[in-house]
């Protein structure tokens, strides 16, 4: 499809996508938007080669990406991303979300992450029972009381700062066996 007959709602993503210097939607695999000022990304779902999205530092409220399961890194931090639909990404191994207004963020599709970063969100509760290849994980300034990191061998960084944790979460995390937790 031509990248010029898809629909966008948003100006600025059109120009963006538009500015990319590819004509089809097959030949986008790496998609940069940083600081344009884009509010909605409706149209993303025609762009299913995509591999690489970075939307960093925009005017988000909700982004979904369940049509893009190509992804295999997405930087959406600093935004105000409140709905996240990630369902369709199993191919995910970098996500960055941090600096947004997000309450949960369901990963449960996306078992190949190796890097989740979703600091300064209003997360509550997160479970990361099917991530088995997480090695970096950065929770800080949440509203997380507890997390269970059991199962994730691979884990080697964790930081948690900031965040309501009880005391027998606390405990659990640091008899953890990884290297660098940040409590």
């Amino acid at each position: 499809m031509k990248l010029t007959d898809i629909e966008f709602a948003d100006e600025a993503f059109k120009a963006c996508v538009l500015g990319s210097g590819v004509e089809d939607s097959d030949e986008l695999v790496e998609l940069v938007c940083r600081k344009q000022k884009i509010r909605s990304v409706e149209g993303i779902e025609h762009l299913t080669e995509l591999k690489l999205l970075d939307l960093t530092r925009n005017n988000l409220t909700e982004v979904d990406l369940s049509n893009n399961t190509k992804l295999e890194e997405v930087f959406l931090g600093n935004n105000a991303i409140e709905s996240l639909d990630l369902s369709g990404c199993s191919a995910l191994t970098h996500l960055e979300v941090f600096m947004n207004d997000l309450e949960s963020i369901d990963v449960s599709h996306n078992p190949l992450i190796e890097e989740l970063w979703a600091d300064l969100n209003d997360l509550e509760s997160l479970d990361l029972s099917n991530t088995i290849e997480l090695v970096d994980l950065r929770l800080n300034n949440n509203n997380l009381p507890e997390i269970d990191l059991s199962g994730l061998a691979k884990l080697e960084k964790v930081e948690i700062k900031e965040n309501p944790l009880t005391d027998t979460a606390k405990q659990s995390l640091t008899q953890l066996n990884i290297d660098s937790v940040k409590l």
